[in-house]
């Protein structure tokens, strides 16, 4: 049995692919996906290459992850 911290999460695409995540993996992705919703010009670029849902997507699962995203400034 894995330790807690080497617990692995699934996650499904819109195909129907499941994707595991390993914790540092899980780390990176909130990290940098965080980092790109804070921003403006982030926000923008996630919605021009994946639409809206996509945005949505990301902040829902940023959210579920327990990211809270700031609103930038300016």
């Amino acid at each position: 049995m894995k330790e807690e911290n080497q617990i692995e999460v699934g996650l499904k695409s819109e195909g129907g692919e499941l994707y595991m995540l390993s914790k540092k993996e899980r780390i990176l992705l909130r990290l940098v996906l965080g980092k790109a919703l804070e921003s403006a010009a982030g926000r923008a670029f996630v919605e021009e290459r994946f639409g809206k849902e996509g945005l949505e997507l990301a902040k829902n699962f940023l959210k579920e992850l327990g990211v809270e995203i700031k609103n930038p400034q300016g």
